[in-house]
C-alpha cells in the first residue's frame, strides 16, 4: 500500500465558510452575491499541501487549491466596511471560515470585490476615490467589473440561483 499524502483535506469551499449575520443588510441577497462571486470556485477542494491536494486530486478528480500555495497567508481585515455611505463591504470579509486557517484564501476567492446595497450605491461608489479597480456587486443584482464595465445578462445575478450555497451564520 501506498503511504497516506502528507497534509489534510478541509473540504469544498461552499461547506467551510460561513456568511456572517449583519443587521444592515439583506441577508440572503448577501449569501446569494457571495455565491455569484464564488461560484467558479464554491466546489473546489481546500488542502493545506501541495501532497494532500494531489492525492485528493487523484483519487476524486477534484480541483483542488492548497493553502501552501497561497502567495500571502494574510487573511482578510476584519472590519468588512470599506465605506460607510453609501455602505460598501469587501466581500472577503464578510464571511467566517469554520477553521482559522482557512481565512487566508477568502481575499483570493474574492478579490478587491465590495458589496453594496443598491445599483445607484455601486455607481456612487464607483465614482469615489475607492471605487476605482474593484469589482462592485449591488444586492440588487447590478454587477460592475474593476474595469468600469456593467450591464449585459451575465453581469447580474438573482438569488434563485441552484447547487451549493454558504450557510448563513447565526
Amino acid at each position: 500500500p501506498e503511504p497516506e499524502p502528507a497534509g489534510r483535506v478541509f473540504g469544498p469551499v461552499h461547506e467551510l465558510f460561513t456568511v456572517k449575520p449583519r443587521d444592515d443588510v439583506n441577508m440572503q441577497a448577501l449569501a446569494s452575491a457571495l455565491l455569484y462571486l464564488a461560484r467558479a470556485r464554491l466546489e473546489t477542494m481546500l488542502t493545506d499541501t501541495a501532497s494532500a491536494a494531489r492525492a485528493e486530486n487523484e483519487v476524486n478528480g477534484a480541483k483542488v487549491w492548497p493553502l501552501e500555495y497561497l502567495p500571502s497567508k494574510t487573511p482578510p481585515p476584519v472590519n468588512p466596511v470599506v465605506e460607510s455611505a453609501p455602505l460598501a463591504l469587501r466581500a472577503s470579509a464578510l464571511l467566517a471560515p469554520t477553521k482559522p486557517e482557512l481565512a487566508p484564501f477568502l481575499p483570493y476567492i474574492f478579490g478587491k470585490t465590495v458589496i453594496v446595497r443598491t445599483k445607484e450605491d455601486a455607481h456612487t461608489f464607483r465614482r469615489s476615490s475607492k471605487g476605482k479597480g474593484v469589482k462592485i456587486v449591488a444586492l440588487d443584482g447590478e454587477v460592475i467589473d474593476a474595469d468600469g464595465a456593467f450591464g449585459g445578462p451575465s453581469r447580474v445575478f438573482t438569488a434563485q440561483q441552484q447547487g451549493p450555497r454558504f450557510a448563513i451564520g447565526a
